[in-house]
């Protein structure tokens, strides 16, 4: 599957980006008009912050998970082989197993940190920092079989989605709670750019690897030079991450 840019598609991805938070915003204000009692606008306000991360997996899933390239014939004069083929596959195998090992224990850190042991202080959680070495091995093994490499794609997004929750949750009972040992509101906004800020880079190196890895490219050890529409996709990656940073700049103005 070659992504196609859909003006429309993102018309429909920037009104809800822009209508949405809003939305949001309204259902906290209407809650904390009458906050002494049960209102519906706040279990409306609580269950807005699965919408965004569940849109973003079925988007992910759907659109840049199984990938499906253009079929072309790998000449001597259009391929990529050799020592040059290694070199680039490394790069991109590893620093994908390292992303995805960094993002896994990123989000220990966060689930320490927030839940366990109440620290406002992220990255502070290091124990398993050594167990990335063994952990990236792993993962770029994994990555070289399709349904493994898709099994780990799914990992991922669930890791995304648990961040998120977790984040969103924390912010909303600390933003609305009168203990007077509250977080710092800033590090949540940072958790949640750095959550998209990776899966965004994730996403590109998962599309890089499907490419160099699809059919028998590896197997016949030459991957043909792709076409300039085999790498337009990675522009339609920023375009929708970005709009979602743009959702939560506006939700937590």
């Amino acid at each position: 599957m070659i992504i196609k840019f859909s003006l429309v598609r993102i018309s429909k991805i920037l009104l809800l980006v822009l209508l949405f938070p809003i939305v949001q915003k309204q259902w906290l204000n209407l809650y904390l008009f009458d906050i002494n009692t049960f209102s519906i606008y706040k279990i409306l306000y609580y269950l807005s912050g699965l919408l965004v991360p569940i849109f973003v997996i079925i988007n992910s899933l759907s659109q840049y998970t199984d990938y499906k390239f253009i079929s072309h014939k790998a000449t001597k004069r259009n391929n990529f082989r050799g020592k040059f083929l290694l070199l680039i596959t490394s790069i991109i195998l590893v620093t994908l197993s390292t992303l995805l090992s960094v993002y896994i224990f990123i989000n220990l850190n966060v689930i320490y940190n927030f839940i366990i042991s109440n620290n406002n202080d992220l990255f502070e959680f290091n124990i398993f920092i050594d167990k990335q070495i063994i952990i990236v091995p792993i993962i770029s093994i994994l990555l070289i079989f399709k349904r493994t490499k898709l099994i780990i794609k799914k990992i991922t997004l669930i890791n995304y989605f648990i961040i998120s929750v977790v984040n969103w949750y924390i912010r909303i009972n600390n933003s609305l709670s009168t203990d007077l040992t509250q977080f710092d509101i800033s590090t949540f906004d940072n958790i949640s750019i750095i959550n998209i800020i990776i899966l965004l880079v994730i996403e590109i190196f998962f599309y890089l690897w499907s490419y160099i890895s699809y059919d028998s490219y590896l197997s016949d050890w030459r991957v043909p030079k792709p076409y300039r529409k085999e790498i337009s996709p990675i522009f339609n990656f920023f375009i929708f991450y970005l709009l979602i940073l743009l959702y939560y700049s506006i939700l937590f103005d």
